[in-house]
């Protein structure tokens, strides 16, 4: 694989951390970001990693979607692979959100098991002040927190501190800014911990995939 320049991806005590590194482009899933990460997690899981931190540098998490590329009809966003490819890995990923997490990057962090977010980020769903309707992101949402909320999210572009994605269960843990590393890192240090004699992690990843059980399975399931 290439040197990566758009993200960067190491293991470390069993844990996939995959970083988004493109803060000069915001962390958008730009097909350069896309392509790199989609190869840093198929890396991963070639050698058997079973969970992953996501995290970003930069003041911005990830801005969604790349509205600078050029659309192609017929053809998805660059992004829409990165979140099928979350969506249907054998990895439990865990997210460590420090900034704002706008529009598709919501889509994102909802394929993460666990997210960890400092108490000075905020949500956003702005694509409808602009004329359009983000339906894969509301569905999305929809799934977690409901699709009354999911909608009123979407419609009015309003931003979602912290506790409010907590209190909604988008999220798992607020922390304050210092302590997010360290938070998110023991949350994926102790799943990576899980007895491996034992399809346990496997199951979660599977449950979660399918959201518990409450829609077809995404990806090959190998926990039985």
């Amino acid at each position: 694989m290439k040197t990566a320049t758009a993200v960067q991806a190491q293991v470390v005590d069993g844990v996939g951390h995959l970083v988004l590194d493109q803060p000069d482009r915001r962390n958008a899933m730009t097909a350069e970001l896309v392509d790199e990460a989609i190869a840093a997690h198929d890396d991963f899981a070639a050698s058997g990693v079973k969970v992953g931190l996501l995290s970003a540098t930069g003041p911005v998490f990830s801005a969604g979607g790349d509205l600078k590329a050029k659309r192609i009809p017929g053809v998805p966003p660059a992004g829409v692979r990165l979140i099928e490819t979350f969506d249907s890995s054998p990895i439990l990923w865990v997210a460590a959100v420090h900034g704002p997490a706008i529009g598709a990057a919501l889509h994102l962090l909802s394929t993460c098991a666990t997210v960890v977010i400092a108490d000075d980020a905020w949500y956003r769903v702005p694509e409808f002040l602009h004329g359009r309707y983000p339906r894969p992101v509301v569905a999305a949402l929809a799934e977690i927190i409901g699709p009354r909320r999911a909608l009123r999210m979407a419609t009015t572009g309003e931003k979602m501190p912290a506790e409010e994605a907590f209190r909604l269960g988008l999220v798992e843990h607020v922390v304050p800014p210092a302590e997010l590393m360290d938070t998110a890192w023991e949350r994926a240090r102790a799943l990576a911990d899980t007895d491996p004699s034992t399809n346990a992690l496997t199951l979660a990843n599977e449950a979660w995939r399918s959201r518990l059980g409450t829609r077809p399975l995404k990806g090959a399931s190998v926990a039985r």
